[in-house]
């Protein structure tokens, strides 16, 4: 049986298909959900510990998204169960609370969240 030496090639152009058909599905699901975040992300928003937002997940709490042999959530259902408020007795964050807790975020952020984000184009508006 012969070599076909143009086999790995085939194999390559279809995954790199797929990584890219992932990545334009990752795209449109980070704006329908104002973004997405890592497990460890959304502890820091909730202040809870990454291994309680998986059980949030598997709760049904919050939805998960896997892209790119990673998983997400929801910022914005992270963000609606945030202004919930469950947790009882911890009091509000004042703003520089809130910034220290966006800085951290951001910087966890990987390198599919930020290329999603500079390639995204925004619809054009309609001029009325």
């Amino acid at each position: 049986m012969p070599l076909d030496v143009a086999e790995p090639a085939k194999k390559r152009k279809a995954s790199l298909k797929s990584i890219l058909k992932e990545f334009e599905d990752m795209s449109k699901m980070m704006m329908g959900e104002e973004g997405l975040l890592s497990p460890s992300q959304a502890g820091l928003v909730l202040e809870v510990s990454a291994r309680r937002v998986s059980e949030l997940v598997e709760l049904g709490k919050l939805t998960r998204y896997d892209f790119l042999g990673r998983t997400y959530v929801s910022a914005r259902e992270v963000r609606a169960r945030r202004e919930m408020d469950l947790k009882a007795g911890r009091p509000a964050r004042d703003t520089l609370g809130k910034l220290k807790m966006t800085a951290k975020a951001v910087a966890q952020f990987d390198a599919a969240q930020w290329a999603a984000i500079a390639t995204h184009k925004e619809p054009k508006k309609k001029k009325k």
